[in-house]
């Protein structure tokens, strides 16, 4: 039994084949970040947690975050944290 045939994948027309990307040939997405705005590739160095409702729908969202920013709200919830606990004990 010989295995299936597979595609060629020389055969794109003109058009499709400059139609992709780079980063998509390589499978790296792009993001923008939320907090500053700027674009990066690769995974998020973290995300946000935006929470909301209406009604009895609850709705979450996580937007990315570059490393840069990632860093500033980790380090302003430390801070945040820190202060509230010294401050009840």
């Amino acid at each position: 039994m010989r295995p299936p045939h597979a595609p060629a994948t020389d055969h794109l027309e003109p058009e499709e084949h400059h139609s992709v990307r780079g980063s998509e040939i390589r499978g790296v997405r792009k993001y923008e970040c939320d907090g500053c705005g700027g674009q990066f590739e690769g995974e998020p160095a973290s995300s946000g947690l935006f929470v909301w409702s209406r009604g009895d729908e609850v709705r979450y969202e996580e937007p990315p975050l570059c490393e840069e920013c990632a860093s500033k709200v980790t380090l302003g919830a430390l801070v945040t944290f820190g202060i509230d606990d010294e401050e009840e004990g």
